[in-house]
């Protein structure tokens, strides 16, 4: 038992120096690329503020080409807004919004350039239990919900490495209680993760980028003219059938649009 004892706290300090070992590794390496991202953002925005929207533009895709991020995907569409670029604006705010969905700034440009298009079209009513839900998984939360997974899950891994490595009973019992809790909402952290990954991957929504596009009854041009939509307005995907996707609208009107004039979110 005294041999056990003694050797404990050095497999303690093995497992602690490995995992801090492993985690400065990955650490450096991330560090050194978001530095990267950095500097190509923070060059883009100088674009911005001295006017030249064209080049910012080009920075911000330059950065989405690689990645997700929503500072590129909100101060792109600030650059195409500046240029008239209504409809690819919208598109690139609603992108933005999905990966920060209570931002303030992002939701009052948004309005703003959703308030210079032409259709109005009033959304159907919806549960208010539902748009709670709906905001807990918002695609913007996804992140968060993976940090705290993996948070939980390394602290219950160490919780359950202390229990191992601790002699006293009553230890033992206290970090394996801790262990199973912290797994337990790393299991729950996950699943919302999932659900809020789900969103951003199954998500149908799409902008119309044409400045008028016809809406028809059936796809292709033998269709019968329901309605028109207009550059900005934001439709979902129902499916696609060759040159021509059906869609439907908040209002729960349906029809076929040609493909090429809009772009997913």
């Amino acid at each position: 038992m005294d041999q056990q004892l003694n050797h404990s706290p050095r497999l303690w300090h093995l497992v602690s120096l490995l995992l801090f070992t492993l985690l400065g590794t990955s650490t450096a390496g991330i560090s050194q690329t978001e530095e990267m991202y950095r500097a190509h953002f923070d060059s883009a925005n100088a674009a911005y503020t001295r006017g030249d929207f064209e080049l910012a533009q080009a920075g911000y895709l330059s950065i989405l080409e690689d990645r997700v991020h929503p500072g590129a995907e909100f101060n792109l569409g600030n650059a195409l807004f500046k240029q008239q670029e209504l409809g690819l604006a919208i598109l690139h705010f609603e992108r933005a919004k999905q990966l920060i969905p209570n931002n303030e700034d992002l939701e009052t440009n948004l309005i703003l350039a959703n308030s210079q298009i032409s259709d109005r079209i009033e959304a159907l009513p919806t549960a208010g239990i539902a748009n709670v839900w709906e905001g807990i998984i918002a695609p913007g939360r996804h992140l968060m919900w993976h940090r705290l997974m993996i948070a939980f899950w390394t602290l219950g891994f160490i919780a359950f490495a202390a229990r191992l490595l601790t002699a006293d009973f009553g230890n033992r019992r206290i970090w394996g209680t801790a262990g199973a809790v912290f797994l337990t909402l790393g299991i729950g952290f996950m699943s919302l993760s999932r659900a809020a990954l789900s969103r951003i991957t199954n998500d149908t929504s799409a902008i119309v980028l044409a400045n008028e596009s016809p809406v028809r009854s059936q796809p292709g041009a033998s269709g019968m003219t329901l309605f028109m939509l207009h550059e900005g307005t934001k439709v979902a995907v129902i499916q696609q059938v060759e040159l021509y996707t059906e869609i439907k609208l908040p209002n729960g009107n349906v029809g076929w649009i040609e493909s090429n004039d809009m772009e997913t979110i």
